[in-house]
């Protein structure tokens, strides 16, 4: 094919793409729904035909001031399922999603829509994944989590706080009393896995990923079909922040056992570090009646960033594997370094000593070390310059998501596209 052909074809499908974006909640309830809401509305603005399908309401301001369509169930999901079987059921196969999903991929064509998969496992199930295939779409699957393969969606064993290294859905693994529940509810994650894989078809019918780091395509490569494709897709720039003024250690996310939240609350009491933790969780008493820290609760995004312009580090001492860690980024991009445990994903971006540290996950006694480390305003401000210049010298904002994002969904179209092309 000519280049002039070549850039015909992209205009063209630039032009005519149609993508529906597929999660839980029409609201940012954490990492998850702030990348797949943000990617949406910036396909909107790009000038891409979008709807976003979600099942749990309210649908968020950002959404409704956007340039897309928005499709909300108005949906429980799994963690507001107390006293109603019908929720339940619902998490294993949600056929009103189906249903809704079914008339609204009527009104398109498969050879110019992508069907961009996010969250799915708390609400919406795995019913949208099987009706978009049955109607011949292509799926990108963003790999938010590891429920593509693993029961509890961490390979983590809630039992001992540690990585599982067991074979997700093996003999080994349905056995083994790993949730952080009981194991009734584990033998229901593993029925739902059965129906994902059975049902859904997933992983075995989608051949398109992105993952959000290295370690996450690692843990996956072997549970998603020989023949898939795995994308790497890479916050507007200001001034760095003035940590050596600030004092505040930031820690953002779910206040949980597998989030580190219990050892870093240690690790600040042995190194006398007052926290402030954004975010909300089963750990939330705990932390308030620990004397060490402030929690903030689920706060708007601005109130998030409002934080981190007030922080001095960020802390992410998660003690499962993470898929990103999207919180670090948006520290670096402030010139805010960030403290991370060496097991996640984010470590691959913060640079041990000199843009950040890297401490051992759920080693109490080095996570005190660093805090005490960042006491010094010489050592924050150093490395909090050194993750902003590393940062701005190759960004990944949201122009260069859409970017990236438009790229891959090029690629999944490029056949069909070609083959709408006149001879």
């Amino acid at each position: 094919m000519s280049q002039s052909t070549h850039q015909a074809v992209r205009q063209t499908a630039d032009a005519g793409i149609f993508v529906v974006v597929l999660n839980n909640f029409c609201y940012v309830d954490g990492g998850a729904s702030r990348v797949a809401i943000d990617a949406a509305i910036g396909l909107a603005n790009a000038g891409v035909n979008v709807t976003f399908f979600g099942a749990v309401g309210p649908v968020c301001d950002e959404l409704l001031s956007a340039p897309l369509n928005t499709v909300c169930l108005w949906q429980r999901d799994l963690m507001n399922a107390q006293g109603r079987p019908g929720v339940v059921l619902q998490g294993l196969w949600n056929v009103r999603a189906y249903r809704a999903l079914d008339a609204l991929l009527q009104q398109l064509e498969p050879s110019r829509t992508i069907v961009h998969l996010h969250g799915f496992t708390q609400a919406l199930s795995a019913s949208p994944i099987r009706c978009a295939l049955s109607h011949g779409f292509k799926i990108l699957c963003t790999l938010h989590d590891f429920f593509t393969a693993c029961p509890n969606g961490g390979f983590f064993d809630y039992t001992t706080n540690k990585p599982c290294p067991r074979r997700a859905l093996s003999l080994d693994c349905i056995t083994a009393n790993c949730d952080k529940r009981h194991y009734a509810h584990k033998l229901y994650r593993v029925v739902r896995a059965g129906v994902q894989v059975s049902l859904g078809r997933l992983p075995s019918g989608v051949t398109h990923y992105i993952a959000l780091s290295r370690r996450t395509s690692q843990l996956l490569r072997p549970y998603l079909p020989p023949d898939s494709h795995m994308h790497l897709v890479e916050v507007g720039k200001s001034a760095p922040v003035d940590v050596e003024s600030n004092r505040s250690i930031v820690a953002v996310g779910r206040l949980d056992e597998e989030k580190g939240i219990r050892v870093l609350l240690q690790a600040a009491r042995e190194s006398g570090t007052r926290l402030t933790l954004v975010g909300d969780g089963p750990l939330r008493a705990f932390a308030e009646a620990s004397g060490v820290c402030r929690v903030t609760g689920w706060v708007s995004r601005e109130a998030v960033l409002a934080e981190l312009e007030s922080a001095r580090c960020l802390v992410f001492p998660s003690l499962w594997y993470e898929t990103y860690g999207l919180v670090v980024d948006e520290a670096a991009a402030r010139g805010i370094p960030a403290i991370v445990s060496d097991i996640t994903a984010a470590a691959e971006r913060v640079e041990d000593r000199v843009t950040g540290w890297h401490v051992r996950a759920g080693d109490v006694a080095d996570l005190a070390r660093c805090l005490n480390t960042v006491s010094a305003d010489g050592n924050v401000g150093a490395a909090g310059r050194a993750a902003y210049a590393r940062w701005w010298s190759d960004p990944s904002t949201r122009d260069k998501h859409v970017a990236g994002l438009l790229g891959v969904y090029r690629e999944m179209l490029a056949q069909s596209w070609q083959q709408e092309l006149p001879t």
